[in-house]
């Protein structure tokens, strides 16, 4: 029993030593939000397109679990100290759509009108990065990935310098990453740093669970090691508080 303990904390330490150096970016569950209230851990952007509320709501397939769920459109980034200053980075988290609609997640957002936008199309098929600048938005790339409704995946961006990565696979799906093709990808620098963000579209419902942010793969998987030997995902959102 001390032995586990000691190789615990060991594990803790250099993480936890990691986030001080800025290593792990952002990390939220959502578990200590309360229920139709807005994301505590996050921002309303005013967006001109649009500007519904986030609010948190009951796992749809765990009612002990908590989520953040999204309703027509609004945009929201994480209250997270240097946010503005995130360039490169890779972004985890679950993502669940509830109809056949549009769902979409904003990156390196400089402003509530100038960002990156993955987009899951209708038609259970197609997900798509455009840019948002000037009121208007331009598709820059295209890429297919067989979804349906109602079902948890997960979602991986890797956004360094001017490539960008989107990768997505069913939740319960144990094939590291590593082994799979990004679902789109594409090479641009209109925008240079900003946060990650949540973002609703039209009247599509949409689910996000288990946010990391983070600088590298090797920080991911510090983390993800962490995470077999006890779910601590609670205990980060805390300390970044």
């Amino acid at each position: 029993m001390l032995k586990t303990s000691i190789i615990l904390f060991s594990i803790v330490f250099f993480v936890f030593c990691g986030l001080a150096n800025g290593a792990v970016l952002f990390v939220d569950d959502f578990e200590n939000d309360v229920v139709d209230d807005e994301p505590s851990n996050w921002e309303h952007l005013e967006f001109a397109g649009g500007d519904s509320a986030i609010t948190i709501a009951e796992d749809p397939d765990d009612p002990q679990g908590k989520v953040a769920m999204t309703i027509g459109i609004g945009l929201y980034i994480p209250v997270a100290a240097g946010r503005d200053n995130w360039s490169d980075y890779v972004w985890e988290f679950d993502w669940m759509w509830e109809n056949d609609n549009y769902v979409g997640t904003v990156y390196r957002v400089e402003g509530d009108e100038a960002h990156y936008h993955g987009s899951r199309r209708t038609g259970g098929m197609e997900m798509h990065i455009y840019t948002r600048s000037g009121g208007a938005w331009a598709n820059i790339a295209a890429g297919q990935f067989p979804n349906e409704s109602g079902v948890w995946y997960k979602h991986r961006l890797v956004i360094m310098g001017d490539r960008h990565e989107i990768y997505l696979k069913e939740r319960d799906d144990e094939t590291p990453f590593e082994n799979l093709k990004p679902v789109v990808e594409a090479d641009d620098d209109t925008f240079k740093r900003g946060p990650v963000g949540m973002m609703g579209i039209t009247s599509g419902v949409s689910y996000f669970d288990n946010m990391v942010v983070v600088e590298t793969l090797d920080d991911l998987s510090k983390m993800q090691a962490v995470d077999r030997v006890g779910k601590l995902t609670m205990t980060w959102g805390q300390i970044k508080d």
